[in-house]
């Protein structure tokens, strides 16, 4: 047994730009590992970390932000009133960009790169492990081991109310990495590295079930069929022998990261503290960095001695943006750019404070709330009736359809107030991230402008080329426009680059920047509030 060094070649790249194409990113299956350069020096040389994308910068714009496509209304009006409904549930493809989503993107690579730090690849010469990989037989000769008297890496805690859009960012955070990288040190030998594992705790789960899932989620990467490792691990006669399959699976396929989210579904009532204490020691073993999605009551109960607490790293509040008005207005001005009303409803402070009041600031109650405004709209028009959308408007809809979320969503209000002032007390004493790090205020990003001109991309590109998806065309665009920090180009050369980026084409050198004063045609003419 030897520890496995090789040296490979850096691609070149733009800063803030990824390695691996769209299609990679979402592929089921290997992608051939591609190396950057990392500029913290003692990551040079180590294949798993500089396999890995770069945090994305959000500085101009957010790869949260999922616009969709505008409303034809030459269209629209000529539709029967099911097909108009069945128009307004794209809103459910929308996503707006929430305040806790940039330092998720930091952290999460923090939590990675020091997982795999913390670990070296080891080569057996004369041994080989048989695994299975698309339901095919698979040699390994290698292992991805750390050492037990090392410190155990942190990860990070993602917590808030339920609504508050902590699973959809945990969706978008892993889209931008490929799943399975393949290693390739020389010919003919492949290195399997599972990025990320993201675990959906069920309904009354407890740990034997979860140490099945991790299993599941396994196969799913590999892409095997039939259940080989969920088998393997539930058929372990204890959760230790559970545990140390586990550990196993973690060292021969390289995972860099297991989340767990939804952790308030763990029965915590039937699992006694040392099965918690021993899914954190497969943490001390292996080196993998564990992290939780969920409320903050089911993470108090998961962590509640402070040697456990301490492992879950990094405290992320996703429930923060509910209690500032001035961002949900915000959020709620770009929300009006979509709507499926006759005449067009001017934002106003007023309608984003009713807003505000009557979803709690909850992105999830937010969006429902505005797509029943909308359907309850055109069904009203159907039957003959005026409506007018006002105040009393949204609170009809509000009351109509959810008032049996009233209570719980009034106790969650004053519970977030008493969680502030605890999260004062808790900021006082925290100690601070070896990087300094500070989140961006979100809200101040160029987002109106990125939502009209992704909008039109994606009716450009796909008119032209439907077999391209609007999420596809959206993430093209995002990378255009991340480029385009200048505000330069067209949208016509937009949808140009969106387009020779879907289809794989070489990246365009960026435009020289000139000292002409902007066009009334430029992107900033759409920017201003």
């Amino acid at each position: 047994m030897k520890i496995c060094r090789w040296k490979y070649e850096y691609q070149d790249i733009e800063d803030n730009q990824n390695q691996y194409t769209i299609e990679e990113c979402k592929r089921n299956g290997f992608v051939d590992a591609k190396y950057i350069k990392s500029t913290n020096r003692k990551f040079n040389g180590n294949p798993f970390i500089e396999a890995l994308p770069r945090p994305r910068n959000m500085k101009h714009s957010s790869p949260y932000f999922r616009p969709i496509a505008p409303v034809d209304y030459l269209k629209f009006k000529d539709l029967t009133t099911e097909e108009k409904k069945e128009e307004v549930l794209y809103l459910k493809e929308l996503r707006l960009p929430l305040s806790f989503q940039k330092e998720l993107e930091f952290v999460n690579y923090d939590v990675m790169t020091n997982s795999y730090s913390l670990r070296n690849i080891y080569y057996w010469s004369s041994y080989v492990f048989n695994e299975t990989i698309e339901q095919k037989n698979f040699e390994l000769q290698t292992k991805l081991k750390g050492q037990v008297a090392d410190s155990a890496p942190s990860g990070f805690s993602l917590l808030g109310e339920s609504g508050c859009g902590k699973s959809t960012a945990i969706k978008e955070l892993f889209n931008n990495m490929p799943q399975l990288i393949a290693h390739h040190p020389k010919e003919g030998m492949v290195i399997p590295q599972i990025t990320y594992i993201v675990v959906a705790c069920v309904p009354n789960s407890n740990f034997r079930l979860l140490y099945t899932q991790i299993g599941e989620a396994i196969d799913f990467v590999l892409g095997n069929a039939e259940p080989c490792y969920e088998r393997l691990i539930s058929k372990q006669r204890n959760l230790g022998d559970m545990q140390m399959k586990v550990c196993e699976l973690i060292e021969k396929f390289s995972i860099g990261t297991i989340v767990l989210d939804e952790i308030q579904l763990v029965n915590f009532k039937s699992n006694r503290e040392n099965t918690y204490e021993a899914l954190l020691s497969i943490v001390n073993k292996t080196k993998v960095a564990l992290s939780v999605v969920g409320t903050e009551d089911a993470y108090n109960l998961l962590f509640s001695k402070l040697r456990n607490a301490r492992r879950s790293g990094e405290y992320i509040n996703a429930s923060a943006y509910t209690q500032n008005k001035a961002y949900f207005s915000k959020l709620t001005w770009i929300l009006f750019k979509w709507q499926w009303f006759d005449e067009k409803v001017e934002w106003t402070q007023e309608l984003s404070d009713t807003l505000f009041d009557c979803s709690k600031g909850l992105i999830n109650q937010l969006i429902w709330i505005y797509k029943w405004m909308n359907l309850e709209y055109i069904e009203a028009k159907a039957n003959g009736q005026n409506i007018v959308v006002d105040c009393d408007y949204i609170r009809n809809i509000n009351n109509k359809h959810f008032m049996h979320l009233k209570s719980q969503l009034d106790l969650m209000e004053q519970e977030q107030i008493e969680q502030l002032e605890d999260q004062k007390i808790i900021e006082a004493v925290k100690a601070k991230s070896n990087q300094n790090y500070e989140p961006e205020d979100i809200s101040s990003l160029d987002l109106i402008g990125e939502a009209k001109i992704t909008s039109e991309v994606i009716e450009m590109v796909h008119h032209m080329f439907p077999q391209f998806d609007s999420d596809l065309i959206a993430s093209a665009t995002k990378q255009v426009l991340e480029i385009d920090k200048d505000h330069k180009l067209r949208t016509y050369e937009i949808a140009q680059q969106t387009l020779d980026i879907l289809q794989n084409k070489p990246a365009k050198k960026k435009r020289r920047t000139n000292k002409k004063k902007p066009t009334s045609k430029d992107i900033t003419a759409y920017l201003d509030l």
